[in-house]
């Protein structure tokens, strides 16, 4: 993942203001009512996501279409949208802009945030969340319901809170929070095809998550392997590989999580363990599975912040 962007700027002249909307990947054009005006930026995230602060003094018109999926909620005086045959007012209620939907916006003072989404990432969300692979497309620009119109404001103030954390500058949070952001894109805004064949593909998807981890739990210290466990929850190893993306909160496989399950159990040795009585790091690695004592000490210190013969021998 690449390092994250920050960028700030403020400018006065219309070029400028579509410059850095192409930034974000949205080539819109930009048309202020008067020739005196101020057009406030700000963006961070990095090559999938993008959280945009923007505010626009006075009135204006924007046109085009965009290269990523955004949802764009804030407050003005005015904001109407149209795309086709649909259209509606971004006052109160957050809107959805699509590729392939060219869409004209009207506005005066406004001050909004706008979150955008690559189509891969948000496509891989998709087929790991649902178990399908056709291309995601949606049916309207608004949300389902006001209430997961509701879901999304909110959702977008936590967006804000986390780009402004120092935590923001580490991959994992970035990547943790693009996958929620995609998954709330995905269930607030209705999408093309069968809502309840989706519903009923992430219920099966979590129900074969439970049975393997506790299939794992149960069993880390026998020989068993990703396949068993697919047995176990009656589903192939591709689907349990979905289905572990789909629900696990750091979306490990299901390799990484009996990884970490083992080396877990490791620790809890080492812990309960004695050099006097003859316990070694070499043995206890062996024993859950690490047949590589370089490898399972450095595993090790990743996940504990020590050497495991310092945890042996505390």
């Amino acid at each position: 993942m690449s390092a994250p962007i920050h960028r700030v700027a403020t400018v006065r002249e219309p070029d400028a203001v579509a410059s850095l909307f192409a930034e974000v990947r949205v080539p819109f054009s930009f048309a202020p009512a008067r020739p005196e005006f101020r057009y406030r930026h700000r963006h961070d995230g990095d090559e999938h996501l993008s959280v945009v602060r923007l505010g626009m003094d006075g009135a204006f018109c924007s046109w085009g279409d965009t290269e990523v999926f955004g949802v764009t909620d804030g407050r003005a005086t005015r904001y109407e949208w149209s795309t086709g045959a649909e259209a509606g007012t971004g006052l109160g209620s957050p809107v959805l802009f699509r590729p392939g939907h060219p869409t004209l916006v009207v506005g005066d003072a406004l001050e909004a945030t706008t979150i955008n989404l690559t189509r891969p990432l948000l496509q891989g969300v998709a087929d790991t969340v649902y178990g399908t692979e056709t291309s995601v497309a949606f049916a309207s620009a608004r949300p389902i319901t006001d209430r997961l119109g509701q879901y999304w404001t909110d959702l977008a103030g936590m967006a804000r809170d986390t780009v402004d954390s120092a935590a923001f500058a580490e991959p994992l949070v970035r990547a943790q929070l693009s996958r929620h952001l995609a998954v709330a894109m995905l269930e607030c805004f209705p999408l093309v095809g069968d809502r309840r064949e989706r519903i009923l593909s992430m219920e099966a998807q979590t129900r074969v998550y439970r049975i393997a981890v506790a299939f794992f739990d149960g069993h880390a210290s026998l020989p068993i392997t990703v396949e068993d466990a697919a047995r176990a929850a009656g589903t192939t190893t591709e689907a349990l590989v979905r289905a572990f993306r789909a629900n696990h909160p750091r979306s490990l496989t299901p390799a990484a999580y009996l990884r970490t399950t083992r080396l877990a159990a490791a620790h809890a040795d080492l812990l309960a363990g004695d050099p006097a009585r003859g316990d070694t790091v070499r043995e206890t690695a062996a024993r859950w599975g690490f047949s590589h004592p370089g490898r399972f000490a450095g595993a090790y210190r990743a996940a504990y912040g020590v050497p495991p013969r310092r945890t042996l021998e505390r």
